[in-house]
């Protein structure tokens, strides 16, 4: 189903997180070398939509910069005063109707773990089933701290309670809300600014318009994700470390089943944007990061940095740090090396251990000498040895 021409995106990320203890927009807290913003906005991208609009307030410079910066067809829209979600939602109607599909998908700014094709299913159920609203549920084992989704005997959904709200019979209900709507947008703006702030928090809750919409006749539908991480949030340092922790261990994954060998994957942490190729052998406690690739048949670490550095096929790595350089192949790195960016060597070189090296270009069959004496190479001044011509010869 093509809906993408009927589909406008909102991301709600005006919050402060006041959970983090931090002075920086939750959203902008990173996870695995990237903003929580970062993988909403991709992600959303994918859905191809007529537009996406992101709510800022906090740090909304901060946070307006990093989208202009990255993400330069999002539009911006500010909340001056964080004053609940419906608040939020409402910043975005003072554009006009015809900026819009048919149909708004809403998002918080701090599920990362959310799936492109479940949100393309909620998508799809909302305007297959033809109703007003369509939200993303799912079973949880601990529901504190969601929103608890209220159905009827025939499993009809009635409303939404936040969890602040909710009573100690609501309380043990295990379906919780992901704060993922798909809204017909012409319900959600007639109805919007009619939701009041009679609660405990005396904000104005987006989930009041599904009772809203159930009590005027409109048709309001669930769509139950089964795997429940999908609906997990981000509010505090603790999530955000679980969430990092879901996320590598899908890419590590992913690696592996792609031919990639992982010792000890639970100690290695490499980025999404890295890219490695078969047969490859990652040591324990490695840190691959940024725009990085690795050649197939080399091994890298154990006790490996690595960043933003192309590194050849056949090269192998030992307990060094290698920062923005180009790595030949066949090469022999370390232990205790720290090759600093700019660092180009050729095919068959050997950096033996506690060299340093710096804007330098490496010949090729050759190595950094003296190994007891020559320690530091640096921007281009170096001598080196021909590796060929020293086979028969005592170091």
């Amino acid at each position: 189903m093509n809906f993408s021409k009927d589909l406008s995106v909102v991301i709600l990320a005006a919050g402060k997180g006041k959970r983090m203890n931090s002075d920086i927009p939750k959203v902008l807290h990173q996870i695995l070398g990237q903003p929580i913003l970062f993988y909403m906005l991709s992600l959303v991208s994918k859905l191809n939509p007529k537009n996406i609009s992101t709510v800022v307030g906090y740090g909304k410079e901060l946070v307006s910069e990093y989208i202009k910066n990255n993400f330069p067809h999002t539009k911006t829209v500010t909340q001056e005063n964080q004053l609940g979600t419906a608040h939020a939602v409402c910043m975005i109607k003072r554009r006009k109707w015809e900026d819009f599909g048919k149909n708004i998908l809403i998002l918080p700014g701090d599920s990362p773990l959310v799936n492109i094709e479940t949100l393309r299913k909620l998508v799809e159920n909302k305007i297959n089933s033809e109703s007003a609203a369509c939200v993303i549920t799912s079973i949880v084992p601990d529901p504190e701290g969601y929103g608890r989704i209220i159905k009827d005997r025939n499993e009809n959904i009635i409303k939404i309670v936040e969890e602040t709200d909710v009573s100690p019979e609501e309380r043990k209900i295990c379906e919780v809300n992901s704060s993922i709507y798909c809204f017909d947008t012409k319900s959600l703006f007639e109805n919007i600014e009619k939701i009041n702030t009679q609660n405990i928090q005396k904000e104005y809750y987006l989930t009041d318009i599904i009772e809203m919409l159930i009590k005027n006749g409109k048709k309001v539908n669930c769509f139950k994700t089964p795997d429940y991480l999908e609906v997990m949030g981000i509010n505090d340092r603790l999530q955000l470390s679980e969430v990092e922790n879901i996320m590598q261990r899908k890419i590590n994954e992913c690696l592996m089943k792609n031919g990639v060998t992982i010792r000890d994957s639970g100690s290695c942490y490499i980025e999404s944007s890295v890219v490695i190729d078969k047969d490859v052998i990652i040591e324990p406690s490695c840190f691959i990061k940024g725009k990085t690739r690795i050649g197939k048949n080399s091994t890298v670490g154990p006790f490996c940095q690595v960043t933003d550095t192309d590194i050849g096929e056949g090269t192998r790595i030992n307990a060094s740090v290698i920062l923005g350089s180009v790595i030949g192949d066949n090469n022999n790195i370390g232990p205790y090396s720290y090759i600093r960016p700019g660092t180009v060597t050729g095919s068959n070189v050997k950096i033996g251990a506690f060299c340093e090296i710096k804007k330098s270009k490496v010949p090729s069959n050759s190595m950094a000498i003296e190994r007891g004496e020559q320690k530091n190479i640096k921007d281009g001044a170096v001598r080196y040895r021909d590796r060929k011509k020293l086979k028969n010869t005592k170091e």
